[in-house]
């Protein structure tokens, strides 16, 4: 079952959450307050470096079916 999930706050803990929930097929809305995080997300980059999380950003951008981090501020 695929789930919407909104996560608010891009940083450490939002965007790894965000990323592995896309990357199971969930849709997710992301929301912070900044503008560059916002851009990153959206653009299928990760706004922090951690182990695989390029990688989990990108697929999930890439795969617009599996549901990509849409992020808003």
């Amino acid at each position: 079952m695929d789930l919407s999930i909104s996560v608010f706050g891009m940083g450490y803990v939002g965007s790894v959450t965000a990323a592995c929930f896309a990357h199971l097929g969930h849709r997710i809305v992301g929301v912070d307050v900044s503008p560059a995080k916002v851009e990153m997300m959206a653009g299928g980059r990760s706004p922090i470096i951690e182990a695989r999380m390029s990688e989990l950003v990108e697929e999930g951008h890439r795969t617009g079916g599996s549901a990509p981090p849409l992020t808003r501020r």
